[in-house]
């Protein structure tokens, strides 16, 4: 099915934005993972930062590069090769990466909440937070089937 001109360009800039997300996302995970922290003030106004990330980041870090590196280059193809026959199987492939990224997130859990000074709220966050990924790998699952049932569908047009 051809798209016309303004759904094209439309489509473009949603790829070059995800891009541009993704990359920024890139950055932050591997440059700036040290914000990741909870900010104490002290009393001549100078700012610490107690890092909320233990040494299993670094094990986990692989992980989210290679699927921001993967979601770049499914984004670029998407640009200038638009097919069903490729996109739907791509969309599966990026979402199978998600639920890999969150659920190596769940199970290498690498935060220490215990820098909160606030022990109700440093007791509560780590469920809020297992919760939240628990949540994400079920909202890629239910996409990905979503995706496998569309692509079902375009082979088995294919085939009549």
């Amino acid at each position: 099915m051809k798209s016309s001109p303004q759904a094209k360009s439309g489509e473009t800039a949603s790829h070059i934005f995800m891009i541009l997300v993704t990359l920024v996302q890139l950055v932050f995970f591997t440059a700036y993972h040290e914000y990741i922290a909870w900010p104490i003030t002290k009393a001549d106004g100078s700012v610490t930062r107690l890092s909320m990330l233990t040494d299993a980041y670094f094990t986990w870090l692989p992980i989210p590069v290679v699927a921001s590196i993967l979601a770049i280059l499914v984004h670029i193809i998407f640009i200038f090769y638009d097919n069903d026959r490729f996109r739907v199987p791509a969309e599966i492939i990026l979402y199978i990466s998600g639920i890999t990224v969150t659920v190596s997130l769940v199970s290498i859990f690498p935060f220490d909440f215990s820098v909160i000074p606030n022990a109700t709220v440093a007791n509560v966050v780590p469920t809020v937070v297992t919760a939240f990924f628990i949540f994400m790998a079920i909202f890629y699952g239910t996409v990905t089937v979503f995706w496998l049932v569309k692509l079902k569908k375009i082979y088995s047009q294919a085939r009549d």
